[in-house]
């Protein structure tokens, strides 16, 4: 690795160590050698630091804390938080290769370490909600037991109505009103507001308003909570289900190709 010297923007020269994509970083470090695929990572994530470092008038190596705190914030908008975790060790790495103490190394350094990588890299987004056909499909493919009966009237009245999963589960036998066009669903935000009516109409084909009558007869749901657990021996509770239920149930119910199951998965 060779050591040179560049100059920032303000004109000032500055000592940069630079190192070209590929090269190995391990010169002077001892103990155990990195997979090839590490090493290149690595040598790749040192090359662009270093470049950084040449371009905006920081020294690399040795890199102060601040130099490494103002490369995270910059590549924030851009990086996610596992890739600059892993620009963070290439760097470490590259000065435990010349036996100079990492930029993090000193406990208080980690810890305000943690605290800018908080700011500046929150946490990947939820991903977004299955869509109204996605559903359907879900709902197409549950079995005929009671918790097939009861996910298929649940999936088919999310895909209906487009209700969340704490309103989902919210639902009570006496806010329905079956008719001979579909449902009427009364839905109770909270104490404080009126409740809102939703009419769900019937359908010929994944019909929700037939789906939830299917489950409610089978599980002889006449009054409190529609939604509720079934055990491993097809016992239905008398407590509802949790939000954090309908989770579960999507992830089992979910048959896209490729998708990691479970052989056999618990009952919610």
């Amino acid at each position: 690795m060779e050591s040179g010297a560049g100059r920032g923007f303000g004109g000032d020269a500055v000592s940069v160590a630079t190192a070209a994509p590929g090269m190995p970083l391990a010169a002077g470090r001892s103990g155990p050698e990195l997979a090839p695929a590490t090493s290149r990572a690595y040598a790749a994530d040192w090359h662009h630091f270093s470049e950084w470092c040449r371009s905006e008038g920081h020294v690399s190596l040795p890199a102060a804390f601040a130099t490494l705190a103002a490369y995270l914030t910059a590549l924030a908008p851009v990086l996610s938080r596992s890739a600059l975790d892993r620009r963070v060790a290439a760097i470490a790495h590259a000065h435990r290769a010349h036996f100079l103490p990492p930029p993090d190394g000193d406990p208080a350094a980690r810890r305000a370490l943690r605290a800018v990588k908080r700011q500046v890299a929150p946490g990947p987004q939820r991903p977004p909600p299955p869509s109204g056909p996605r559903l359907a499909r879900m709902a197409a493919a549950c079995p005929g037991n009671l918790a097939g009966l009861r996910d298929r009237a649940l999936l088919l009245l999310a895909a209906a109505t487009g209700l969340g999963r704490a309103a989902l589960v919210g639902i009570d036998a006496e806010d329905l009103r079956f008719t001979a066009d579909g449902c009427e669903l009364v839905i109770r935000r909270n104490p404080d507001a009126a409740p809102a009516m939703l009419t769900i109409a019937r359908a010929t084909a994944s019909c929700p308003v037939r789906a939830l009558q299917d489950w409610m007869r089978a599980s002889e749901c006449s009054f409190g909570p529609v939604f509720r657990k079934v055990d491993r021996w097809s016992n239905v509770e008398h407590r509802r289900l949790g939000a954090d239920a309908i989770r579960r149930i999507l992830r089992r119910r979910d048959k896209r190709p490729g998708r990691a199951r479970r052989s056999a998965a618990k009952a919610a």
